[in-house]
This record gives structure tokens, C-alpha cells and sequence, in this order.
């Protein structure tokens, strides 16, 4: 039988929505799946816009260019279905995340502090014991968080915020700002499934060997929760003694900002995720 192609232009999250998308037989009968991953500026053919029955994607604005998603959308086939899908994004377990810094998951004031030439010491004790509400507020960031995120799903053909908002405070539904753990990821599954009018996946479906262990494939680290940001909350988990995985060991959210510490004031910024990998 001939299979009808979806092309998905999507973030690493889309490399975990097509394993539970081709997990769904209903999907699997009708559709072979093709990922473009957009943030590695990855080339969308003309054949593959023109050929391509089901277009999903990840909204990205005019500053990409040929690959922005207006540019895309303007290319396919006006038989095409075109459904925009959910960019999962969440500040609220990390309200010093920046994308500006050194180092990988910058965090705005360990950064001004080591920056500020702060000793270690110092800087852990200000960190960890001092109220972190007088360097930011911290239902402030989380409204701003919540509200981008509905801006965002406004456009989408899943709906996911207020889901999420149900599960935030019981479980870890990030595993970093843009790593949305499996909950998240199968209900985006399920409401793709819904706009294609298929079935959602079954409790077998959902019981497949790739689910387990590895997956989503980015669950061997874990970005640690600042403990009075999970008191501030009221999270079910995330005090001081909580652990985390960070590749082969877990770690408190002290043992991750000291090595963070570390490396930076060691010059080894560019590779932090390797660096945590060896000390």
C-alpha cells in the first residue's frame, strides 16, 4: 500500500514525536513520516513540499529565511494539510534561564556573580541561602512563562498549557526548559492524531519497548531545581536533597551549581554538558 508522506519541521522534540506517531498503527498504515530538523537549518526540498500530504511544524518567523514557516507553507501543495504543532518552552522549575551566556543552560546570576568575580564560597552561599525572591520574582517569571505559552498554542492544533498546569507541581514535566518529559510529549501525540482524525494510541501502543528506558532519548539529564523555587511553588518534589540525572550519576542541585561554578571560573564554558560528563 501506498503510504502518504508527512513532513514534520520541527526541534529535537520532533525526533520523540515520531517514535509515538509511528507507534499509532492507524498513522503507521496511512503515513511515512520524514523529520527536518529546524534549528540545524536542515534543507526542505522542493520535492518533499510538493510531494507531501500532512505538513507539520514548529512556527519559525521570517528571520529564518527560506526556511521560515510562512516561506514553507507558500511552497507546498495547496493539497497539503498544513498543521502547526506546539514549540514546548517552560521557565517556571528555572527562572534564571537565559540564552544569553557561556556556557550551556546559562544561568543569569551565577553568571553576574562569577562574572562579578564573586569567590566560590560566596557565591554558594548567596545562591542557595539567600531569598532568591530579592533577584527576581519569581510568580512574576512564572506568569510571563504561562503567557508566552498561550500565545503560542493559540496558533496550534494541540492545546497543552492548562494540561500541563494540572501536572506541574506532582511531577517533572521538563527535564530542561525545552525537553518536555513523555506526558507531555503523548498528549502532543494524541492531539496531532485527533487532527488527522485517527484514533489515539492505545494503552498497548503506548506500552512499546521504545518507551521504556531511553525514552525520550534526552532523559539521562535532568536540569536540577533551585530548592526554593520548588518551596515557592509548592512542587511535590525538588528540595535539597532531591537528585537528578546528570548523564551517568545523579546530583543534588548544590553538586550541579558547583561544578557549574567550577567550570566557568576554569575557562571550560564551552562544553559544559562534556564537562559534567567527567568531573
Amino acid at each position: 500500500m501506498h503510504k502518504k508522506l508527512c513532513l514534520l519541521h520541527a526541534n529535537c522534540q520532533g525526533e520523540e514525536l515520531i517514535v509515538l506517531l509511528q507507534a499509532s498503527s492507524a498513522f503507521n498504515s496511512s503515513y511515512r513520516i520524514v523529520l527536518r530538523t529546524n534549528y540545524t537549518h536542515e534543507h526542505v526540498s522542493a520535492q518533499e513540499l510538493s510531494e507531501c500530504s500532512v505538513f507539520l511544524y514548529q512556527y519559525l518567523d521570517d528571520t529564518w529565511g527560506e526556511l521560515s514557516s510562512q516561506a514553507l507553507l507558500r511552497r507546498l501543495s495547496p493539497s497539503a494539510l498544513a498543521l502547526q504543532i506546539p514549540n514546548l518552552f517552560f521557565k517556571g522549575y528555572w527562572p534564571f534561564w537565559t540564552s544569553h551566556g557561556p556556557i550551556d543552560f546559562n544561568d543569569s546570576l551565577l553568571n553576574r556573580l562569577i562574572d562579578e568575580g564573586v569567590p566560590k564560597p560566596a557565591i554558594l552561599k548567596l545562591y542557595l541561602h539567600s531569598d532568591i525572591n530579592n533577584f527576581i520574582d519569581l510568580k512574576a517569571s512564572l506568569d510571563e512563562t504561562i503567557a508566552i505559552e498561550r500565545q503560542k498554542e493559540a496558533h496550534a492544533c494541540v492545546k497543552y498549557v492548562d494540561y500541563g498546569l494540572r501536572l506541574w507541581k506532582k511531577r517533572m514535566i521538563f527535564l530542561t526548559i525545552n525537553h518536555p518529559a513523555l506526558c507531555l510529549l503523548v498528549h502532543m501525540a494524541q492531539g496531532i492524531l485527533e487532527a488527522l482524525d485517527l484514533p489515539p494510541l492505545s494503552e498497548e501502543e503506548l506500552r512499546l519497548p521504545g518507551f521504556q528506558g531511553d525514552f525520550p532519548s534526552y532523559t539521562n539529564f535532568e536540569l536540577p531545581v533551585h530548592p526554593q523555587v520548588a518551596a515557592f511553588h509548592g512542587l511535590e518534589f525538588g528540595g535539597p536533597q532531591q537528585t537528578y540525572a546528570v548523564f551517568t550519576r545523579r546530583m543534588t542541585f548544590e553538586q550541579y551549581i558547583s561544578r557549574y561554578i567550577d567550570c566557568r571560573q576554569s575557562g571550560m564554558d564551552g562544553d559544559f554538558l562534556g564537562y559534567l560528563q567527567l568531573v
